[in-house]
């Protein structure tokens, strides 16, 4: 670059091109006002659908949502917690009368599994108590399933659950 400099030769850029074709030859995307005539504007063929609201008819409620969190807690552990506060959250909201029972089923199922989880826990760490322990965690797991497919089975058919406050059911 300094060697051009020293030479005494310059640079010499093109110009761009701003010449435009001539307004006869220009390519247009909308038709001119004075041009286009009513019924040269074909008429829309399909009406705007709404958009569908959130819990009707989709196949997917908030119960399911739950009972899915919950199964996958098996393996994943941490959106059990997702679900019990999802599941609190949800129950405060208006939604289908049929809803309220899962989120109190969800509620109860949460509590007495991390209650039963936390007393399994603990005898696993006594000698005498790991006997009782780990039955007792897997059987609290069981549990857990059996009470998430219950719910999905009704939610799916939008069902209440019967009684929500019980233990086995």
């Amino acid at each position: 670059m300094n060697d051009d400099r020293e030479r005494g030769s310059k640079l010499e850029v093109e110009a761009p091109n701003t010449s435009r074709p001539p307004r006869d030859e220009r390519e247009t995307v909308r038709p001119r006002t004075d041009e286009a005539e009513p019924h040269d504007i074909p008429p829309r063929s399909e009406p705007r659908q709404k958009a569908a609201p959130a819990n009707t008819d989709t196949g997917t409620n908030r119960p399911v949502i739950l009972s899915i969190l919950y199964m996958t807690s098996l393996l994943v552990g941490l959106t059990g917690l997702v679900a019990f506060i999802l599941a609190l959250v949800w129950k405060s909201e208006p939604g289908e009368a049929w809803e309220a029972s899962h989120y109190d089923y969800h509620i109860m199922t949460f509590v007495l599994w991390i209650g039963t989880s936390i007393v399994a826990m603990v005898l696993i760490f006594t000698i005498i108590g790991a006997l009782l322990g780990i039955p007792l965690l897997l059987l609290a797991l069981v549990w857990v399933l059996i009470r998430s497919i219950m719910s999905l089975t009704r939610a799916l058919n939008r069902e209440p659950m019967p009684n929500p406050g019980t233990l086995l059911a």
